[in-house]
């Protein structure tokens, strides 16, 4: 099982891959059946910013850590990108979260004593069943606040 932390994967996704890993990895693999490998996950990254997909270096400073960097913007690029024939539907409150059959759910994570927020794929129990960081303490130690549904 692939991680967004393996060495293998290139520059910034290994910081900020975690949305991207639960589609573009996980989600993919579970609908085509195939995993995908280091080469392809690597190629894809880089293609999906340059399709603007992904937000790339928005200030022109040289590198792609700053606010509003490295955002998911079009996650149904990705999936199309990704040879995926589903849609992301939209994104609900866990209180209103209600299982769709053939739907795939990526639950966004986040842990108050670190303030950080993590992206991890879940089930319809809204149990961690790919975590792009194995282990990742802000899935163990956090709580969902929303989830985004695929189907």
């Amino acid at each position: 099982m692939k991680r967004q932390t393996d060495k293998q994967l290139i520059g910034y996704l290994s910081k900020y891959g975690c949305f991207f890993m639960c589609i573009a990895y996980w989600i993919n693999w579970q609908v085509n059946k195939v995993e995908p490998d280091y080469d392809y996950l690597n190629r894809l990254w880089m293609e999906a910013i340059k399709r603007g997909f992904i937000s790339g270096d928005m200030n022109n400073d040289g590198d792609m850590d700053d606010h509003d960097e490295l955002m998911l913007l079009d996650k149904n690029g990705l999936l199309s990108l990704c040879g995926i024939k589903l849609k992301y539907r939209e994104a609900v409150d866990v209180g209103n979260f209600k299982p769709r059959l053939g739907s795939y759910y990526i639950g966004e994570f986040y842990n108050p004593k670190t303030s950080f927020t993590h992206f991890a794929v879940i089930n319809e129990k809204k149990e961690c069943v790919y975590d792009p960081i194995k282990g990742s303490i802000t899935v163990r130690d956090g709580y969902i606040k929303t989830i985004r549904v695929i189907s």
